[in-house]
């Protein structure tokens, strides 16, 4: 099992953090409507689907992280957008990353008699790739299209943890690519 970078292990007590200080902040609420906004965070693990590059993807796996907000427009349907850094894929020649802004709507069907629910989205990724080979610089930025399937846990009304695969189509400096996102992470509704 591959060991977790040293930017995982920053993240890993912010994350922590964060959800303790939300589910405090949650456990104070009883109700909750059925349409509202709401934040989330989620960290986890993206790995590149596409060329080498001529040897630049030979590690074709990091750590993505993803923050966004939302509107809720009843419990099944919601908007919501964000930042998402896909991390950094190295190579013995250079490296290749990527980030930008996404905006998805996200449908979700709540499992009956539980507090599960499963999850689909469908959206927009307006990222940017940055090359590096060899000490030459390159970068392009488009917008594509982007899919994700998970599932939610709510705690209470306003708490619920996420599991989700999203993902992110990148089509830049004549590099056509996927990159998939594996995530958990927090979302609080207000």
């Amino acid at each position: 099992m591959k060991k977790p970078n040293n930017r995982m292990r920053r993240s890993m007590p912010w994350l922590a953090s964060a959800g303790i200080a939300l589910a405090a902040f949650g456990a104070s609420a009883q109700t909750v409507p059925d349409s509202g906004w709401s934040i989330g965070g989620s960290l986890g693990s993206s790995h590149w689907k596409g060329s080498d590059l001529g040897g630049i993807a030979t590690d074709p796996s990091d750590t993505g992280l993803k923050a966004y907000g939302g509107y809720w427009f009843g419990p099944t349907f919601g908007l919501e957008g964000g930042y998402v850094n896909l991390g950094k894929f190295k190579g013995p020649n250079g490296n290749l990353k990527s980030d930008g802004a996404f905006f998805d709507a996200v449908g979700k069907i709540p499992l009956s008699g539980s507090n599960f629910s499963v999850l689909g989205r469908v959206g927009l990724y307006n990222g940017s790739l940055k090359f590096n080979k060899l000490g030459l610089s390159e970068s392009d930025r488009d917008t594509n299209f982007k899919v994700g399937l998970g599932a939610q846990y709510d705690f209470d009304p306003r708490l619920g943890m996420r599991a989700e695969w999203e993902r992110y189509r990148l089509d830049t400096t004549g590099i056509k690519a996927n990159t998939d996102l594996y995530s958990v992470g927090v979302n609080y509704r207000f």
